[in-house]
């Protein structure tokens, strides 16, 4: 199957309820990359990039499609990337959950509003 997301080239996120009006199940996703998480307490992700990627499908999403984000955004994948979302609302200290399957992604669907 074809991609539909592109990496948003303009580093802003996207106004969703905008480009995403009568298409329910697309997104835009926030990733940051390249750098490292604090200790607790207070946990802090520091000394990373940002990227945007718009026009995400939640139905065709997987822990694959982000391997090859990851991969757009010069990564190479494999080696090991640990990959994890934030629960809205949360802070990193226990609202950071993995993203490592699709029963991961399935519970990371759980939260889209």
């Amino acid at each position: 199957m074809l991609a539909t997301w592109e990496i948003n080239k303009s580093k802003k996120l996207s106004d969703a309820t905008v480009i995403y009006e009568g298409y329910p199940t697309f997104f835009s996703i926030t990733l940051h990359h390249g750098g490292k998480f604090t200790k607790f307490p207070r946990r802090r992700y520091i000394e990373g990039k940002v990227d945007y990627v718009d026009f995400v499908d939640m139905d065709e999403f997987s822990v694959h499609e982000l391997d090859y984000m990851m991969q757009q955004l010069c990564y190479e994948v494999p080696p090991i990337i640990y990959y994890h979302f934030q629960i809205p609302n949360g802070d990193f200290d226990f609202r950071l959950r993995a993203l490592g399957n699709d029963l991961d992604v399935l519970t990371l669907r759980s939260y889209r509003s």
